[in-house]
């Protein structure tokens, strides 16, 4: 291993020299593109990409089986996801707008070390903290990092710990061991040839073979020479382990104890990246790739992992916090009775008796709007979800990048008996736009988080009483 200050400077290094190709996007910013006769390039200073018929076709159909990408005649818009696409030599790189303005340019790296943040919270990468001076740079790569990440845990973890498993074989053999296979002992003339079913305590077992393919998968990727030296290392020390193609099903079906649930964050990684990855097992190197991964599924297990690990901030109390339980069904089908549309919030919290529902959405509200620009359906998702639990408060929490006014609904219903409801449903926003890497900018995130949290418990404000503007209202 390098020391420190030289694994630093070195890491700077491969970053940089891999971004050269790399065009760097923003969510919902139309950038324009030129068409150009040999190769792809991107002009940071005109903000403009020049795009070969080839790479224009390509990006086409990796749009077809992922819509991330609005293409019109002279402008490429990014949509609602975040990742890494390459095409032939360019790297786009695509990152949410975390910042107002257009300041979000010049925090490229605050960005996308917010996102790894909130990949690492959500268990999604193997590591709890994000060492800052791994993001010293504005030219870097996205994906490059991401693998480093993974593939520099990974390495260190498997040195000292592998898995092994009791794996059921079933092979000819000259000697019985555990049990015959009689189905196939059928043949006079190979009475000596024993067919055989057995379990060999192995290291060729589906969570090594997820490691070993994902590995393989990644290296024929990265650009950074560290990168793809980490790799060929883990995959030597998976040598006795198959190289196969492994399904999503099967990587489901993994079971983790205690003996070997070190490796569960990194099956997660394993899982991302063959769930969100166009790549296969062929042996083209010059395919079109993708990782790619929808920001408000990200947003909304951020937001819940959170507020599992420490509810008692969060809400001044002691709460039960339930991301994505099912509630129920809205409607049964009225011939064979079946329930149909079922109603799963994001988060549930539960107080006692007390219910209240909280649904992250990933959009940027309009505060100077009557209705904050919110859209219609989550109003009726959000009534759904009030009526069935009966719940006493219901709150919709968006991302901001700046200090805004508050606003709440109310929802008015009558229940069966006759009785009359009336619920509020408070739209709050939670800050983003800070380092969350630092200690002051995730004290800043969680203060955010906690002053939006304080009201659906029935809590009151941490510091003094929110004055907040009449509230529209709605009726059901």
């Amino acid at each position: 291993m390098l020391p420190a200050h030289r694994e630093n400077q070195s890491r700077t290094n491969w970053w940089t020299a891999v971004s050269k190709t790399v065009a760097t996007l923003f969510e919902y910013v139309s950038y324009q593109y030129k068409l150009a006769q040999e190769t792809d390039s991107f002009s940071s200073a005109e903000n403009v990409l020049y795009l070969t018929e080839e790479t224009l076709q390509e990006l086409d159909q990796l749009n077809g089986t992922k819509y991330f990408l609005e293409i019109g005649r002279k402008t490429l818009k990014p949509l609602n996801y975040i990742g890494v696409v390459r095409v032939g030599d360019l790297t786009i790189q695509i990152l949410p707008k975390l910042f107002n303005n257009d300041s979000y340019e010049t925090h490229k790296s605050i960005i996308a070390g917010n996102v790894l943040k909130m990949l690492s919270y959500t268990e999604s990468l193997p590591i709890t903290e994000i060492d800052t001076a791994d993001l010293d740079t504005e030219e870097f790569e996205f994906f490059e990092v991401f693998v480093w990440l993974f593939a520099k845990n990974l390495a260190e973890l498997i040195k000292s710990n592998q898995v092994r498993e009791y794996v059921r074989r079933s092979e000819e053999l000259h000697f019985v061991r555990e049990q015959i296979d009689t189905r196939r002992y059928t043949n006079p003339a190979k009475l000596h040839i024993v067919p055989c079913v057995f379990h060999e305590f192995s290291r060729d077992n589906t969570l090594n073979r997820t490691l070993k393919y994902t590995c393989h998968l990644m290296s024929r990727m990265v650009r950074s020479s560290e990168n793809f030296r980490l790799l060929k290392y883990i995959n030597n020390v998976l040598e006795p382990v198959s190289l196969t193609p492994v399904t999503l099903t099967e990587v489901d079906q993994i079971r983790f104890t205690r003996l070997n649930q070190r490796f569960e964050p990194f099956i997660r990684v394993c899982r991302i990246f063959l769930a969100h990855s166009t790549l296969t097992l062929r042996a083209s190197h010059a395919e079109a790739f993708s990782l790619l991964i929808p920001m408000e599924r990200l947003f909304e297990e951020f937001i819940a992992q959170v507020l599992l690990d420490d509810p008692v901030y969060f809400f001044e109390k002691q709460v039960e916090v339930q991301p994505q339980k099912p509630i129920g069904h809205l409607a049964e089908n009225a011939t064979t009775g079946r329930k149909a549309f079922r109603l799963i919030p994001d988060i549930t919290i539960r107080d006692g008796a007390a219910t209240a529902i909280i649904d992250t959405k990933y959009k940027l509200l309009n505060f100077e709007d009557p209705r904050f620009e919110v859209k219609q359906p989550d109003m009726y998702q959000m009534y759904a979800y009030v009526t069935k639990l009966h719940a006493s408060g219901a709150m919709l929490l968006y991302p901001e990048t700046e200090a805004v006014e508050y606003g709440t609904f109310l929802f008015a219903y009558t229940d069966k008996d006759g009785s009359m409801y009336t619920i509020p449903l408070y739209i709050r926003s939670v800050h983003l736009s800070e380092n969350l890497n630092t200690d002051k900018g995730w004290a800043t995130f969680r203060r955010s988080l906690a002053e939006a949290m304080c009201v659906i418990v029935g809590a009151g404000s941490r510091e003094e009483e929110v004055t907040r503007p009449a509230v529209p209202r709605v009726t059901g």
